[in-house]
Order: structure tokens, then C-alpha cells, then sequence
């Protein structure tokens, strides 16, 4: 309990230090705009290393083996496509949020529609983070699951909104150094436990349980949601210049796929320690650390805290500052504190009604990426270049978000398929000419 107090207290002081600066909106949202390529990449693996990354990757891994590795590879070759494509272009627009982006590349239409889609989305992922971070708490504690949650919401409301963008960056720093030693441990002492050896496990890309139709949805729906991100586009929006926005995604694509690795050799050494049909969520909390030594398997569920504690704060901050610059339409850095606030207290009424994280995070998914990755992605690339027809673009929103609902709602992945299909046609509509029409003699 004491440790996981000083934990918390340590963030918290992060916030408090950026807090007594009293920075503007810019600096609160997007760290001034002047780190370099080295704190965005690690921020970068940090937020995206969170929940699903850990205890879900782990135990995917330990069921279906070494196809695991798209749960976080999709996310590495998302990134390599938005450091390749389009993390120069993003820096360069100068703008604070994704949704402002769209205004500038679109119209003003598609930013309202985008912050709409957003909001809901990453508060559905905090809720999900809040969860995990609960799990984690209870395991190195012993209080109850209540009082954990409402404790670690707490802590991580607490110091994002002193503190914004400025201490997030700086205590993903601390906090994925923490996620590489415990991973580092975990992976060290299982291996040591575990009959298995990794080189008579078979190398698959796809297998019965991780069929292709899986390993598809995980490149459309979850690697989508890395290449148009508004969480990761804070990364990029916080960047010195456009190489370090492009050298920084870059490099955080090569830490996820290297994070990705690490975790699935720990959960297919974990086969050897555990009968299968054990619960997978349990793999990397309890199996695990049964063949650790007490110290260490401490130093794993702190690991387990820092990743989802450094997704949470960047979901947080994405939310409340698309709501205040993007709906409400202002810069007040009091403001987006009381939203983050409010926001906060609702992804904590969302996590205690119940639901599996792994339902919150791709119910949330479906919705934003069908809805807004391809027009954005197409319009992105298309800036400077050629005209867009907004009218066609909005409609690709609506179209992609409206059948990533019907996903979300009934849980058929071709609803997911087609709203990325349809979205991406009418977004490379959106750039065909447009006819002019014809002048009555005489004109």
C-alpha cells in the first residue's frame, strides 16, 4: 500500500511541478511544441503499451501462440505508416487536436463530426484503462476492487489535469522504463521455470485460433487506429520540428514491435507453467508471478500499473481537450481541467457498471476508425496537392461511423470491414474533379 501511494505521489508531484508554471492552452495541450524525437517515440510506446498490451497480449499468446503478436504488430506497422506518410504533415499543420486538423484539411463540418466521434470513444477506452489500473492496484495492495478503482481514477485524474501534456511526457518516460524492467523479469524468469523451449515453437502468422479473418481485422480496425490518432497525434503536435514528429513515430513503431515480442515470449513460456484452459487474463497477473520471486513479481505489477496508467492519461487529455477547443470552440486551460474532471468521473460511472476491457476498447475502435481514419488519412495525404470535396468527405464520416456503430452494437466484424470500405471510397471520391457547370449562352 505504501508503495503504490509513493507511486502515485510521484506523478502527482510531476503535476504539481507543471502546474506552479501556469502555462497557456498550447503549452498544457501540446508541451509547448518543443520535444524531440526521443521523448515523442517513448511517450509514444508508453501510451500505446497500455492494457490490451499486457495482460490481453499475454494471454492471447499463451491460447493461440505466436499469431499474438498482431495484437501489437498491427499497431507497429499503423505507425510505420503514419511516420512514413503522413507525421510530417501533422507537425507542419500547426493546429492542437486531430478534430482541428480536420477543419483545416476539410471543413468546418468534419471537425464538429470528428470531436463528436472522439470524445465518446476515448472516454470508452479510459473507462477500460480504469479497469486494468484497478486489477493492477488490487494485486499489489489487497484492497478491494471498489476502492481501487476509485483510487487509481483519482490518482490518474489528479495529475493529468495539473499537470497536461508536459507531465504526461515526462512520467511516460518513467513509466515505460518501469514496463521494460518487469517485462524484462518476467521474461527472465519464466524461461528459467518453463520445459519450453521458444525454438520448437512453430512461427505462424495465422493458425486455428487466430484465423485470418482475425489477423485482417487487427490490420483494418486496430493498426487503423495507430496511423490516424489523435492520441499519438499529440505526440506529434508536441514535436520541435516535422523530422523529430517523423523520427519520433518511427521510432515508436520499432518499441511496440520490439514490446510485442517481449510479451508474447512471456506468454508462450507461460504454456509451460500453466494447464491450458486456464484463464488468460490471469496469465500474466497470477501464472506468472507464482515462479517469481516476491520483489520481482512486485516489480511486474508495477509495470502492469505503468502501462495502463500512461494509456489513461493520454486518453484523458485527448478527450477533454478536443471537447474544450473543438466543441466548446475555446482555450481555457481552467476549463479543460474541470471537463477532464467530468470526464473522469464518467469513465468511472462507465467502469464500475461492469464489461470486459477488451469489449470497451474495440467497441470504441469500431466506431473511430470506420468513421474517421480513411477521410482523414485521404485528406492528409491529399493536402497541398488537391482539392477535396467536403461535402463527400462528411459523408464518409457519417457512413464509416454510423456502420461502426452497427459493429460496436452487434459485434459482427463485417460491419467493421465495410465501414472502412465504404469510408475509404467516398474519401478517394472526395478527390475527384468536380464539374463545373456549363454557362447559358450569352454569359
Amino acid at each position: 500500500m505504501t508503495l503504490l501511494a509513493l507511486y502515485f505521489a510521484l506523478f502527482i508531484g510531476m503535476g504539481v511541478y507543471e502546474y506552479a508554471k501556469r502555462k497557456d492552452f498550447e503549452d498544457f495541450a501540446v508541451a509547448g511544441r518543443h520535444r524531440g524525437a526521443g521523448v515523442v517515440g517513448v511517450s509514444i510506446v508508453a501510451s500505446c503499451v497500455g492494457a490490451s498490451a499486457t495482460i490481453g497480449m499475454t494471454g492471447l499468446a499463451f491460447s493461440a501462440g505466436t499469431p499474438a503478436f498482431w495484437w501489437l504488430g498491427s499497431g507497429a506497422a499503423g505507425l510505420l505508416v503514419l511516420g512514413t506518410l503522413l507525421a510530417a504533415k501533422v507537425r507542419k499543420s500547426g493546429v492542437c487536436t486531430l478534430p482541428d486538423m480536420a477543419e483545416k484539411f476539410i471543413s468546418p463540418a468534419t471537425r464538429r463530426l470528428t470531436a463528436l466521434i472522439i470524445v465518446p470513444a476515448w472516454a470508452s477506452i479510459l473507462a477500460a484503462q480504469y479497469i486494468a489500473a484497478a486489477k493492477a492496484a488490487t494485486a499489489l495492495s489487497g484492497m478491494d476492487h471498489s476502492t481501487a478503482l476509485m483510487g487509481c481514477a483519482a490518482a490518474i485524474t489528479a495529475y493529468t489535469l495539473l499537470g497536461g501534456q508536459n507531465s504526461i511526457m515526462k512520467s511516460d518516460v518513467v513509466q515505460y522504463g518501469l514496463v521494460a524492467a518487469g517485462l524484462g523479469l518476467a521474461l527472465y524468469y519464466t524461461a528459467t521455470a518453463s520445459p519450453i523451449s521458444l525454438t520448437d515453437v512453430d512461427l505462424q502468422w495465422t493458425n486455428e485460433a487466430f484465423p485470418l479473418s482475425k489477423w485482417t481485422y487487427f490490420m483494418l480496425i486496430v493498426g487503423g487506429s495507430y496511423v490516424v490518432c489523435p492520441m499519438l497525434f499529440g505526440r506529434l503536435f508536441s514535436a520541435r520540428t516535422e523530422g523529430q514528429a517523423k523520427r519520433g513515430a518511427l521510432f515508436g513503431s520499432l518499441g511496440i514491435a520490439l514490446s510485442a515480442v517481449l510479451i508474447v515470449c512471456i506468454g508462450l513460456y507461460a504454456r509451460g507453467l500453466a494447464p491450458a484452459g486456464t484463464d488468460v487474463d490471469s496469465i500474466l497477473t497470477q501464472v506468472v508471478p507464482s515462479v517469481m520471486p516476491a520483489w520481482a513479481g512486485t516489480a511486474l505489477i508495477f509495470a502492469l500499473l505503468s502501462a495502463i496508467v500512461s494509456s489513461a492519461d493520454s486518453c484523458l487529455i485527448t478527450a477533454a481537450t478536443i471537447l474544450e477547443h473543438d466543441l466548446i470552440g475555446g482555450k481555457s486551460t481552467a476549463r479543460c481541467r474541470l471537463l477532464m474532471l467530468g470526464i473522469g468521473l464518467g469513465a468511472l460511472v462507465v467502469a464500475k457498471s461492469g464489461g470486459g476491457i477488451l469489449s470497451l476498447l474495440l467497441a470504441a475502435n469500431d466506431i473511430y476508425v470506420c468513421g474517421v481514419v480513411a477521410p482523414m488519412f485521404v485528406a492528409i495525404l491529399a493536402w497541398g496537392k488537391r482539392p477535396i470535396n467536403p461535402r463527400t468527405m462528411l459523408l464518409a464520416m457519417l457512413a464509416g461511423g454510423t456502420l461502426g456503430i452497427a459493429a460496436a452494437w452487434t459485434g459482427l466484424k463485417l460491419f467493421s470491414f465495410a465501414g472502412v470500405g465504404i469510408s475509404l471510397a467516398l474519401s478517394a471520391a472526395a478527390l475527384l474533379p468536380q464539374r463545373t457547370p456549363a454557362k447559358a449562352p450569352g454569359a
